[in-house]
C-alpha cells in the first residue's frame, strides 16, 4: 500500500512538471538583451572589454564629436578584429556582436555601439542607467555623423586618435 502511493505521488509530480514546464513561457523576450538596459549594464563590466590600444588611463580630448573627453573601449569580440596598433584595418568589418563603448569623462555617460546581424545598434546611456538615445530609435542622427570620410565600419575615432 505505501509504495503503491509513493509511485502514485511519485506519477503525478512528473506529470505536473511535464503540463507546467509546457504551458510556462520558455523565455523571456529575446530582444530584450538589446535593450538600452542590457546594454548599460554590459558597458559597466570592466573584465569584458579592452581599452583602446590597451591604454586604461587615456582620455582622448573628444574635440571631434559631440560626446566630449572619453575613454575607448572593445569587447572581446571587436578586439580580436584590430590590429595591433589597436585599429580595425581599412576595409574590414566588425564582426556580430563587437560592442564599442565611449565613456565619456564629463558626465559618466556611455556612448556605445552594438553589431548585431550586421547592423550597429547606437546608444547613449547616462551614468544613471536612464536612456539619452535609445537603441530603438532611427540610428541616422548617429550614422550622418559616423559615415564620414576615412571611417571603418562607422567608427570614426580611428581618424583622430
Amino acid at each position: 500500500m505505501r509504495a503503491t502511493l509513493l509511485v502514485g505521488i511519485s506519477i503525478l509530480t512528473i506529470t505536473s512538471g511535464v503540463f507546467y514546464s509546457c504551458t510556462k513561457d520558455v523565455a523571456k523576450n529575446p530582444l530584450l538583451a538589446y535593450s538600452d538596459k542590457a546594454l548599460f549594464d554590459s558597458c559597466k563590466n570592466a573584465t569584458a572589454f579592452t581599452y583602446y590600444k590597451n591604454a586604461p588611463g587615456m582620455i582622448y580630448p573628444g574635440t571631434n564629436g559631440p560626446h566630449g573627453a572619453f575613454k575607448l573601449k572593445f569587447n572581446k569580440i571587436a578586439t580580436t578584429s584590430l590590429t595591433d596598433n589597436g585599429k580595425l584595418p581599412v576595409g574590414q568589418q566588425f564582426p556580430n556582436g563587437s560592442m564599442i563603448v565611449k565613456e565619456v569623462q564629463s558626465n559618466g555617460m556611455y556612448a556605445l555601439m552594438f553589431k548585431k546581424e550586421g547592423t550597429w545598434l547606437w546608444a547613449e546611456i547616462n551614468a544613471d542607467g536612464s536612456s539619452a538615445y535609445s537603441v530603438n530609435k532611427d540610428p541616422s542622427v548617429c550614422t550622418s555623423c559616423h559615415a564620414q570620410s576615412g571611417q571603418r565600419d562607422l567608427v570614426v575615432s580611428f581618424n583622430f586618435y
